[in-house]
């Protein structure tokens, strides 16, 4: 079955394209797709998946586990910052080979368009 918004390959595996999940016996939003039903790639969806990812993980009691989701949310941020300003450095050269190979690549990581 395909997600009413995208393809099968974009429905949500969480919710498997329902926009809802059951949890303590009543129904959810999806916190991977907002309701959707399909994984829409982007900034804004990323961030506020790693904001909910952040708060779970900042309450738990264990350090170790805490720490490592951090550092891990933080390196997951500055990797993408560094690749929109290697985007912007390619954007200066369009007509060079390799910038355009590296302006498609980092546009598809980032969601920053959707694909047709």
């Amino acid at each position: 079955m395909i997600a009413p918004g995208g393809s099968q390959a974009d429905r949500c595996m969480t919710c498997h394209g329902s926009g809802e999940i059951v949890a303590g016996g009543a129904p959810e939003v999806c916190p991977d797709c907002f309701g959707e039903g399909s994984i829409r790639r982007g900034g804004a969806n990323l961030d506020w998946r790693l904001r909910a990812i952040e708060r779970r993980y900042a309450a738990t009691g264990d350090a170790e586990t805490r720490a490592d989701v951090l550092w891990l949310v933080t390196e997951l941020r500055r990797s993408r910052e560094a690749l929109v300003r290697i985007l912007s450095r390619c954007q200066d050269a369009p007509s060079d080979p390799v910038a355009r190979d590296v302006i498609r690549d980092a546009l598809d990581v980032l969601g920053t368009y959707e694909r047709e």
